[in-house]
């Protein structure tokens, strides 16, 4: 019985430091910009930014693994800047999801744009 439970355990524990190098940090994403016209009533606001919650951007980084989800009804675009340098290092459009591999430790920005919506945030790679 004493090995079946030191068996259990093992497999616990490799699963369980498995499982702690599998955690990505969240980048925390704010909005900078909304551009809707002065003059449009609700129904055309609805029509131009349906649905715009705080679970429609996502950006995580794991390592040097940046992902980047844009969950709405059209085009995103991406882009990665060097903080320091204020080199876009990365820049793509996309629907849905992407994936960046960032090369080089430091600071960097991430800004996606979809529709009339800047979401930006900031994140460093050891």
């Amino acid at each position: 019985m004493k090995k079946v439970i030191i068996i259990a355990l093992c497999i616990l524990g490799i699963c369980n430091a498995h499982a702690e190098t599998m955690t990505a940090q969240e980048i925390i994403l704010t909005e900078i910009a909304t551009m809707l016209p002065w003059d449009s009533n609700d129904e055309e606001k609805d029509l131009i930014r349906p649905n715009i919650g705080q679970t429609e951007f996502h950006a995580s980084i794991d390592g040097n693994h940046l992902s980047i989800g844009a969950y709405t009804n059209m085009p995103a675009y991406v882009e990665v800047i060097d903080e320091e340098t204020g080199e876009v290092v990365a820049d793509e459009e996309f629907e849905g999801e992407t994936e960046f591999f960032v090369e080089n430790a430091g600071s960097y920005i991430v800004q996606i744009y979809s529709g009339n919506t800047v979401m930006t945030g900031e994140f460093e790679v050891e």
